[in-house]
């Protein structure tokens, strides 16, 4: 499966995720492509959507590019989320099931329209990860409190919004 290729993390990223190795190159593209097609499940995979993955991973990955272009090229429009989830497995000091279902909601979310199809996504993902329903519900009130307290600080510092 692998090329031999990986990811490794940034200061940030070991701050942020607890990320103290590197990342095999074709489980983050089944990572990305899952998040992708979560995201695009309501039929589009909006450009904000897609660019706050693309900042995400800038900060936390070392030469990231290659990924990126990876990404560009995956086929989320025909992905099985349940295949690409199932092929997904980190040995970190870290949850990732719950980063990842977090991370889908911050995708999703970027774009301001976060309903309908990308919700019943994220909740099957919820479920193929083995997550239990009050989970996803403090994943969701978490990032829709960060984009509050972004929001309150670009605000408070006047920066246009």
């Amino acid at each position: 499966m692998s090329r031999g290729k990986s990811l490794h993390p940034t200061k940030y990223a070991q701050k942020r995720y607890n990320l103290n190795a590197p990342i095999d190159f074709d489980v983050a593209v089944n990572y990305g492509g899952a998040l992708m097609a979560i995201a695009g499940a309501d039929g589009e995979l909006t450009e904000r959507e897609f660019q706050w993955y693309i900042d995400e991973q800038e900060i936390l990955f070392v030469e990231y590019e290659e990924y990126i272009e990876a990404l560009r090229k995956f086929d989320w429009q025909n992905a099985d989320i349940g295949e690409l989830l199932r092929g997904i497995k980190y040995d970190f000091p870290m949850n990732f099931r719950r980063v990842m279902l977090y991370q889908a909601i911050k995708m999703s979310r970027a774009d301001g329209d976060y309903q309908g199809q990308e919700k019943i996504a994220v909740a099957r993902a919820s479920e193929l990860l083995g997550l239990e329903n009050s989970m996803l519900i403090k994943l969701e009130s978490l990032a829709k409190k960060e984009e509050e307290s972004e929001q309150l600080r670009l605000t408070l510092f006047e920066i246009d919004v």
